[in-house]
């Protein structure tokens, strides 16, 4: 039970402390990660469809991850507004300039995007969109974790697919309903 307490205690001081070093990030911008699963490089582009100017080696730290802020999209690329590897790789070169890929472009596939940790009805959960926009038809709701690939970003609405009941559905998130943490859950708000 001693364990199991520490652990937890140790899990909430790493979450707090990456959530608290990432507010430079919040809010600002559509904010996605990559996996520590992944086994592949992240590769970095001068432009779209341009040379390859840097590979991003997939991180083998348990708890750590590739969190980028997105200013940008089009077909399939995104672009990159900083960088920001979390929480436990704080050395990262990457951290001592956030902002060496400010305006490069990676590919949108393998990027993430999470939505709360929750436990509710579907009707009270989050809301999907055909379009980014509040009145839009909705795509579908969820009151349940789900964990998502972006697409596409239109201001601060992020486009994303992911399965259920082996159906792939596609829509729109607004950005308080995003979160950029793969092992953690963001704030739920409600409307």
């Amino acid at each position: 039970m001693r364990k199991l307490i520490l652990t937890l205690i140790i899990l909430t001081s790493i979450n707090l402390s990456a959530q608290k070093s990432s507010e430079i990030f919040f809010g600002d911008f559509v904010e996605c990660y990559y996996s520590n699963k992944e086994t592949e490089p992240i590769l970095i582009y001068e432009n779209l469809n341009g040379k390859v100017i840097a590979e991003l080696k997939p991180l083998t730290e348990l708890n750590c991850w590739y969190k980028f802020s997105i200013s940008e999209s089009k077909d399939g690329w995104l672009k990159i507004e900083n960088i920001i590897v979390l929480p436990s790789c704080r050395e990262n070169e990457l951290n001592k300039n956030i902002e060496l890929y400010k305006g490069r472009w990676i590919l949108a596939s393998k990027m993430r995007i999470n939505i709360s940790d929750l436990d509710v009805e579907p009707k009270n959960g989050v809301k999907f969109y055909k379009k980014p926009d509040l009145t839009s038809d909705l795509a579908h709701q969820s009151g349940k974790f789900l964990e998502t690939e972006l697409i596409e970003i239109n201001g601060l609405w992020a486009k994303v697919s992911f399965e259920v009941n082996g159906i792939e559905v596609i829509g729109w998130l607004q950005r308080k309903d995003q979160c950029a943490y793969p092992w953690t859950s963001c704030l739920y708000q409600t409307d």
